[in-house]
């Protein structure tokens, strides 16, 4: 399946299930997937949903999905990591890892490190898994709520504020 077909999967994911899409996208990120939760989270407010519903589903499919990403790699580690992944990808997650530890994972929703990486060097390298699920939960509600803050202030006028700037 490519890149563009799976864009495709998950819109109509979001578009037919609402949040049951957006709980799916978002456990599935953390483990193989390569698109932002917040793409599919925008969609779906822009469609109408509550955006703290959105927010409370992709955590929570986020948070599951990265202790299965975390039990996975704690078990098998770098060698599946390495069959899932770029090993350039993987080198540089774990060079993060190791120069930041969990600040850093904290830190890694911002950069272009993949969020996915990231989760399976922290099993594979052993992060105590309660700090481990406090980062991701410091992490995603941070870069989740970049992306619904400006709906929470605004509602559903932040299309018309979007349509005049860039008017």
């Amino acid at each position: 399946m490519d890149i563009g077909s799976l864009k495709d999967v998950f819109l109509g994911l979001v578009e037919k299930y609402g949040l049951l899409g957006i709980f799916i996208i978002g456990f599935s990120e953390p483990i193989f997937q390569p698109f932002p939760t917040e793409i599919f989270m925008i969609f779906a407010i822009s469609m109408g949903l509550d955006w703290r519903y959105v927010l409370l589903s992709a955590l929570s499919g986020s948070l599951l999905g990265s202790t299965i990403t975390y039990y996975l790699s704690s078990r098998y580690g770098e060698r599946l990591a390495l069959k899932l992944f770029k090993e350039e990808d993987y080198r540089k997650g774990e060079e993060f890892f190791r120069k930041y530890g969990v600040l850093g994972f904290i830190v890694i929703s911002f950069t272009p490190i993949p969020f996915e990486v990231m989760c399976w060097v922290c099993g594979a390298f052993e992060m105590p898994f309660d700090r481990y699920i406090l980062a991701i939960l410091v992490s995603r509600v941070m870069k989740y709520g970049v992306f619904v803050l400006p709906f929470a202030l605004w509602g559903s006028d932040i299309w018309e504020l979007l349509r005049n700037v860039i008017s």
